[in-house]
């Protein structure tokens, strides 16, 4: 007999803690041949000794049954789930649990059914026990609508969608469903709630979610490759525009593939669900295109030419030539395939249940192994992100340097000025560093800011949308240096000072400060899965000794 029929409870049903019911003799025998208050004291334990007699009786009657020539008779531990005899022949242990656990409807009597059974309100229906839930649906509903999540109760404004799990022992209330419980569910149950009328007209749109009301699932699907698809051609169309020999072309073909298989990864999953979510796969892409267009602009920079004269010098980026450049593109590309081929462990691990040997074998994991490396690799994944933006900080940090220092060799210019009153508006000086050594620190961050040898932008200024300010410090004829007003210098550090307020370094620190919590949080998870497995297997072991 099923406790508390019509309690309230609408929690999804544990197989382990249904128990075959018994007639009131066999329920009396059990109790000793003792009365009805015997009856009601045994009926009254809690539901979590209930589940330990059942879990104990389900393995010692497998134990029990095993016969004396089969391999596991000596060694039955071996076919538990998370073995390698599991892994290699799981139908034995798992036909076995099958045939001793009841179908928890099965378990409700007639006489246990609430007054209401038949026609049943949402509320009603949401008080049951789950078992009798799963009863009403049996009795209710075709096979073929329960498989396909054509299950809603009630009628008009006042209905509840219900789908049945894969196992056939609990089900899940639609109208209750978030978008992270929704995708908690195996592919099966996902495609039943993309059948549910409740799921498609209500809950699909307040969360955005696809197949809605007038999106078939086969639609979807379409309209999500579509989606991705859109993001991998912009990737794979991207040109560049300053390196355009061929060997700089195939290297940057060769390159990008780190963003394109992320992409094309998250192409061939999309028949591995029955829900999408549009808006969260969008910014997903849009984190990998993102790296991706910051890769290009260090790579599609021009060829720097510092001379003596000064004139003759062009596209002058960086003091030092691009190297530092050159090094940031290095490491963001290095840190991408880091990244991609993390996921593609992961998603081998994953489908193959297990890590791959080199002979092609499978080295087959239990359930908290497999979950804390997967959080394992979620912190590597962070780490490379910290790396790069590290390196993006870096080159913001430098970028400035060469700012201040542009700057310091206005501020030194101004200090030449001494006239005043009507004489002051006459006097005119020019900048205050040399253009004889393109290789000096100072005369290099000239070259940057003079308008006719500078090169703009820099990466840095293009993700921080800055123009560079330049100031004609050279005659583009004589290669003479030019003279200027003191307003005319004052102006142009002006410039340069606004344009430093800019490239302020907080946000990026910030990231990176947020980065490194999640990855410790990441860190932790795993650690305290593994920590929990080894604690469970150890109360387990206690129970068999």
């Amino acid at each position: 007999m099923i406790n508390n029929v019509g309690s309230g409870s609408s929690t999804p049903v544990d197989p382990n803690t249904l128990v075959t019911p018994k007639d009131d003799d066999a329920s009396k025998a059990a109790s000793g041949g003792a009365g009805d208050g015997a009856q009601e004291k045994a009926a009254a334990q809690s539901g979590t000794l209930q589940a330990a007699e059942t879990q104990t009786s389900v393995w010692d009657s497998f134990l029990s049954n095993l016969p004396e020539n089969d391999p596991d008779y000596e060694n039955p531990l071996l076919s538990i789930p998370g073995t390698t005899a599991h892994a290699t022949d799981p139908s034995k242990y798992n036909a076995y649990v099958d045939s001793v656990l009841v179908d928890p409807a099965d378990t409700v009597a007639d006489e246990d059914l609430p007054a209401n059974y038949n026609n049943p309100t949402p509320q009603q229906f949401l008080s049951w026990h789950p078992a009798v839930q799963l009863r009403y649906l049996r009795d209710n509903f075709s096979e073929a609508d329960i498989q396909a999540g054509r299950t809603v109760i009630g009628t008009g404004d006042n209905q509840v969608g219900v789908i049945r799990s894969d196992d056939k022992r609990s089900i899940t209330v639609v109208n209750e469903l978030t978008k992270s419980r929704i995708f908690q569910h195996t592919k099966t149950e996902q495609e039943r709630l993309a059948n549910n009328p409740i799921f498609l007209t209500k809950i699909a749109p307040l969360l955005d979610l696809l197949p809605k009301s007038g999106t078939d699932l086969a639609a979807s699907r379409t309209v999500i490759t579509q989606q991705i698809d859109r993001q991998i051609n912009e990737v794979k169309n991207k040109s560049l525009t300053n390196k355009t020999s061929s060997s700089d072309q195939n290297k940057f073909n060769t390159d990008k593939q780190a963003y394109i298989k992320q992409l094309e990864m998250l192409r061939e999953n999309v028949p591995n669900s029955g829900i999408y979510a549009p808006s969260d796969l969008a910014a997903e892409m849009q984190e990998i295109v993102k790296r991706f267009e910051r890769a290009h602009a260090y790579f599609d920079v021009k060829t720097p030419h510092l001379a003596n004269p000064a004139r003759d010098s062009r596209n002058v980026l960086t003091p030092d030539s691009n190297a530092s450049i050159n090094r940031g593109y290095a490491v963001f590309i290095e840190q991408e395939q880091r990244i991609l081929a993390i996921k593609q462990a992961e998603q081998q691990m994953l489908s193959a249940g297990g890590i791959t040997n080199a002979d092609g074998t499978v080295s087959r994991l239990d359930l908290p192994t497999l979950v804390a490396l997967i959080q394992n690799q979620a912190s590597l994944k962070q780490q490379a992100v910290i790396t790069m933006r590290t390196e993006q900080l870096t080159q913001l940090n430098q970028l400035s340097q060469a700012y201040a220092e542009m700057q310091r060799i206005v501020n030194e210019t101004l200090k030449k000025f001494v006239d005043t009153g009507k004489d002051a508006d006459k006097e005119k000086h020019t900048i205050s560093v040399s253009f004889d050594n393109p290789s000096q620190f100072s005369t290099a961050v000239a070259y940057m800011f003079e308008d006719y040898a500078s090169a703009q932008p820099h990466p840095v200024e293009k993700e921080f949308n800055i123009t560079r300010p330049t100031h004609d410090m050279i005659s583009n004829s004589s290669g003479s240096k030019n003279s200027f007003k003191r307003t005319q210098w004052e102006r142009f550090s002006t410039q340069l000072s606004d344009a430093v307020t800019l490239l302020n370094p907080q946000l990026l620190t910030n990231d990176i400060n947020q980065d490194n919590r999640e990855q410790n949080r990441s860190y932790e998870q795993a650690t305290g899965t593994v920590r929990r497995s080894f604690d469970l297997n150890i109360q387990i072991a206690r129970g068999f000794s």
